[in-house]
């Protein structure tokens, strides 16, 4: 989990670059302070700016194995057995 999340955000990270490189200085992203509505306004703007940027598929194929590898050590530890 914990090496799909650094390279998730180190994808977001890159993703903002490239995004803050084309827009002009009032609508640019911070690299702190994230919340989902944050996240949705730089997906649209990725998608617009780069249509065949493969960052984007890459976060939610890291964000899809966080989970799916959480749910797998919770089952390894028994979380959900009686």
């Amino acid at each position: 989990m914990l090496v799909c999340g650094l390279l998730s955000t180190f994808a977001i990270f890159e993703m903002v670059d490239k995004v803050n490189d084309k827009l002009p200085e009032t609508e640019r992203f911070d690299h702190l302070g994230w919340h989902y509505f944050k996240h949705l306004r730089l997906n649209r703007k990725y998608r617009t700016l780069y249509p065949d940027g493969k960052l984007l598929k890459r976060v939610r194929m890291l964000t899809v194995l966080i989970f799916a590898s959480g749910f797998i050590a919770a089952l390894c530890f028994g979380i959900f057995t009686r």
